[in-house]
């Protein structure tokens, strides 16, 4: 079998989460005997080491025009791939020899690429010639399918997934510390950083530590915000940090906390950020999600749902956990393993080779 995955990347950066999930999909597939040859195509610059898999790059990172050069330049292998993989929405017009062509195209969708926008005319006609489609959440699916007009198609749910570590030699400390790891973009503003600060601001006299991960141009802005509620003492802004120190804070925290209230935010509660908070055996609250996805907080431990308009509501909420043990809730972290993805990802390809 040969794969051609179009992605625009798989090492994080802007729309990190669908670059970690492209990650995730190239080391899911690469070791299986039955695929012969992985040829990914990438709007930045990848340094894959497989002798299955060949790299063709962007000359200019992130330039659209670049990376339509570099489909056309590689069209003959990706006519020639069993499977073709496109990783988001936006690469559909760069596939349309191959989509017109009838050949086993497969779109992968997420959340807000789908269900926060309407593409035009011509994205709707090349969807609708699309007969495959792997899903991140059952949400996605089902605004996918109604908002295109999707009948008579091959849908699949592939989750996210954490790959699970020994954290053995790490020591993990028993305190009241909340934690959030998120971009702090102005357009990204209300993903739960303000809210917490506003919760917070409640209180009489905060006993705990503040931990905010992430940076971005709005962070000046809630730094002056924090100042202003008069918490500025117990609020720590780390920016952008390396994976062991993100380790160190997660192990020094017992929530973690993102009640976002802005209508872009993604309630999705399998969000990576969700699922390393869970390796430590933090306790997640997020704001209550779609419908189809309200009935996790009962099935999973660590799950915790909130309504992020209400801050009282939200410090309760937290006050509540912060007097509960730290939990690992192993089938939350079993049914979100990286082992259980490549299983299911191996399935769902063998399945539309047939």
């Amino acid at each position: 079998m040969k794969i051609s995955l179009i992605i625009s990347g798989a090492r994080g950066g802007f729309g990190g989460g669908i670059e970690q999930y492209s990650n995730n999909l190239i080391k899911g597939i690469e070791d299986k005997k039955k695929i012969k040859s992985i040829n990914v195509i990438s709007k930045t610059n990848l340094k894959l080491k497989n002798k299955k898999i060949k790299t063709s790059c962007a000359f200019i990172s992130n330039s659209p025009a670049s990376f339509f050069l570099t489909i056309i330049f590689n069209i003959i292998n990706i006519l020639k791939s069993d499977i073709i993989l496109i990783s988001h929405i936006n690469h559909i017009p760069f596939l349309i020899i191959p989509i017109l062509l009838n050949k086993k195209v497969v779109l992968l969708s997420y959340g807000k690429e789908i269900w926060g926008q309407t593409k035009n005319l011509i994205y709707k006609i090349l969807i609708k010639k699309i007969n495959y489609f792997i899903c991140m959440r059952q949400y996605t699916m089902k605004v996918l399918k109604k908002k295109y007009n999707l009948e008579n198609k091959n849908f699949y749910l592939l989750s996210n997934c954490i790959k699970l570590r020994k954290l053995k030699k790490l020591k993990i400390n028993k305190n009241k510390n909340i934690i959030t790891i998120s971009k702090l973009w102005s357009i990204l503003k209300f993903s739960g950083v303000d809210e917490n600060l506003e919760a917070f601001s409640l209180l009489k006299k905060m006993n705990f530590y503040y931990f905010i991960v992430g940076d971005g141009d709005d962070k000046p802005r809630l730094i002056q915000k924090a100042k202003k509620l008069n918490i500025i003492k117990n609020v720590k802004f780390f920016g952008k940090v390396s994976n062991k120190k993100r380790d160190i804070l997660l192990a020094n925290s017992s929530i973690l906390s993102m009640p976002g209230t802005s209508e872009w935010f993604d309630t999705y509660p399998f969000r990576f950020a969700f699922l390393e908070a869970a390796e430590f055996g933090l306790k997640i609250l997020g704001s209550t999600p779609k419908n189809e996805e309200k009935h996790y907080e009962k099935k999973y431990k660590n799950l915790n749902f909130v309504n992020p308009r209400n801050r009282k509501k939200i410090l309760i909420k937290i006050l509540k956990l912060q007097k509960q043990k730290r939990q690992f809730d192993k089938k939350y972290l079993k049914d979100f393993s990286f082992d259980n993805f490549k299983n299911r990802l191996n399935n769902i390809l063998l399945e539309i080779i047939k």
